[in-house]
């Protein structure tokens, strides 16, 4: 095994402990607009990130640590990320204290006028902290927020959430460990709402035998059908399923078929675009597969049911990403890769669905540890976010906007 292949193995055991650490210092800023103009942004404090792009605007969810208290933030952008509104406090009249990190953010979704955030809460004395959701809405775009229904009828933990809107519905998915089947494993579970958070349904397992710590991506496509991409058990690969108009659940296949065999959580989940003009899935999964260790870009122009042969992003290192893909179609994605500091951020292009790729490129500070990037297509830009830090365990949220082309 390789130097970098052991790196690599030691992540993954101690779950990514160095990315965790928080800073108890400083307090939770107010973030105005003007803090967040340019091409090349910044926040303080920031643990937990989400963004989504619905409609023309950009809406943001940050979670922020400050005087051992963590905070969910809300701003949106209407001109691709220029200028954004000044920031609202989601949890100002929460009593109960959120809980989150980077891989296991706070997470948001739209419909229409309706946003809906969900987050772990914290509770002293259970392992880890981890408590149930919890769930808020805004039918004010955002404006003033008010608690939302429970979405969950188990009244355990509840993490690594994802969550997606159309005009119809929101639909949730999340881990927990009800009725659970084998040790070190959680199960795939489901709610939606039509309301806007208002109320929700019965909850649906999708699969009982999860990954327990793995982040879940999920998009709507536009005939609203729900797909989610998750990190399986036995094999430990990445999984996708669909739940339709009726709420019906249908796995679909593994998104590279790595069989990697793994008794514990690498916290590594995926990303995942939809391409509505030609209908292609695109995706970037990871592996720890000793053949195979690293992370990959796969294809489907069948809605997930076969998938192309894997590309290799980057070196043995890469864990992290996401991707997109931009309104003339050309992809971008990004990762965080192992360096001497952490991990580094990096992105790639490719202008041909994906069958060749530019040469990665460096976009973090070289001196900061940078990780959990997240790549938003708007109308002529790509955005780019990821939260870093330095030697004093100060985090920030890093914003770079990208031409569609170059």
């Amino acid at each position: 095994m390789t130097k970098t292949k052991l790196i690599f193995a030691a992540l993954f055991i101690s779950g990514i402990a160095t990315i965790f650490l928080v800073n108890k210092e400083n307090t939770i800023p107010e973030a105005p607009a003007h803090a967040m103009d340019g091409q090349h942004a910044e926040q303080s404090g920031v643990t937990s990130l989400d963004v989504k792009y619905v409609n023309g605007t950009i809406h943001l969810l940050l979670g922020k640590e400050g005087n051992g208290q963590q905070a969910v933030w809300y701003q949106s952008s209407s001109d691709q990320g220029l200028t954004w509104s000044e920031a609202v406090n989601v949890t100002l009249n929460n009593v109960v204290p959120a809980k989150f990190e980077r891989g296991n953010d706070a997470r948001l979704a739209v419909q229409g006028d309706n946003i809906v955030a969900v987050w772990m809460t914290k509770v002293e004395g259970v392992p880890f902290g981890a408590g149930p959701m919890m769930a808020m809405r805004s039918d004010d775009r955002g404006q003033t927020w008010q608690g939302a229904t429970m979405p969950a009828d188990w009244q355990g933990a509840h993490g690594f959430f994802a969550i997606d809107g159309n005009n119809e519905s929101i639909n949730l998915v999340w881990l927990d460990s009800r009725d659970q089947k084998i040790k070190g494993s959680q199960g795939l579970r489901f709610s939606q709402t039509r309301n806007g958070g208002e109320s929700w349904s019965s909850n649906l397992t999708l699969d009982d035998i999860t990954c327990a710590c793995c982040w879940n991506t999920a998009h709507f496509d536009d005939d609203g059908l729900f797909y989610v991409l998750y990190r399986d058990k036995q094999p430990s690969d990445m999984a996708i399923g669909r739940v339709d108009q009726k709420l019906n659940w249908q796995r679909l296949s593994s998104v590279g078929q790595f069989n990697w065999d793994f008794d514990g959580c690498p916290h590594i989940g995926a990303g995942l675009t939809i391409d509505s003009k030609t209908d292609q899935f695109h995706a970037t999964v990871s592996t720890g597969q000793p053949e195979s260790v690293g992370l990959y870009y796969l294809n489907s122009d069948d809605k997930g049911q076969k998938w192309s042969l894997p590309i290799k992003l980057g070196d043995n290192g890469a864990l992290h990403s996401d991707i997109a893909v931009s309104s003339d179609g050309t992809l971008v994605a990004a990762w965080d890769q192992i360096n001497e500091n952490g991990l580094q951020i990096f992105y790639a292009k490719s202008a041909d669905d994906g069958q060749t790729w530019s040469k990665p490129l460096s976009l973090s500070n070289i001196e900061l540890s940078a990780s959990h990037p997240r790549v938003v297509a708007t109308k002529d830009k790509i955005l780019i976010l990821w939260t870093e830090s330095g030697h004093d365990n100060h985090f920030q949220m890093h914003l770079e906007t990208l031409p569609n082309h170059d």
